[in-house]
């Protein structure tokens, strides 16, 4: 499903809306409402955004402290997945199982097919308290799409354009193996040690769905 960037932010807005909406005035003290514009200004710029080149850097590294989520149902996360990530589908994000799961992670990166539903969640988190916490530019979709069928940058190119051609065909092996290997490998979540990790800029926008 491709969702226009207009749509998907009137979506954002109105869950923040609703949010602010059922919360009783007399029970918010000021912080609380700053907190809450940041984050409105935050979902506007999309600066909670972190790439698929960014996030595979860091798997090719072995970065400790981060966590992929992967809030998809089991079935599709079981059809393919970020190596590493963990299934913690939407719905049962904020259970307490789902919440364990996420202690000692001092980066949380969130994966949905598309955008949509990774800043739901990212909403979610962050009026829970939690501080590093980026979406998936793009979803699972885009990261499907540049991994395992990069397309070669219009000349001319610069020189930037076509190191990230080379390192999406040289690290699209290991990050679609999940592809080949979800049906039969099971893996088990381990708590990664926190470090703090800091993302880049954004370079472009995408829009792959929710």
């Amino acid at each position: 499903m491709k969702v226009s960037s207009r749509n998907l932010g009137f979506g954002i807005l109105l869950l923040l809306g609703l949010i602010l909406a059922f919360s009783p005035v007399d029970q918010m003290n000021v912080s609380k409402v700053a907190d809450r514009e940041l984050l409105l200004s935050q979902l506007h710029s999309q600066s909670n955004y972190i790439e698929a080149e960014d996030v595979a850097h860091w798997i090719i590294d072995k970065e400790p402290g981060i966590t992929i989520i992967d809030i998809r149902s089991a079935e599709d996360f079981k059809k393919y997945h970020i190596p590493g990530a963990i299934n913690i589908p939407l719905e049962k994000l904020l259970d307490k199982e789902s919440l364990e799961l996420m202690e000692g992670s001092e980066t949380l990166i969130l994966a949905s097919n598309g955008n949509t539903k990774a800043s739901q969640a990212w909403l979610f988190l962050k009026e829970k308290g939690y501080d590093d916490v980026y979406v998936l530019h793009g979803g699972m979709n885009y990261w499907v799409q540049v991994f395992s069928a990069p397309q070669k940058p219009a000349e001319p190119y610069t020189d930037d354009e076509i190191f990230r051609y080379q390192f999406r065909l040289a690290a699209g092996p290991v990050m679609m193996g999940t592809v080949r290997a979800a049906s039969n490998t099971t893996e088990t979540p381990v708590k990664p040690r926190p470090v703090k990790r800091k993302r880049r800029s954004l370079k472009k926008k995408v829009d792959e769905g929710c």
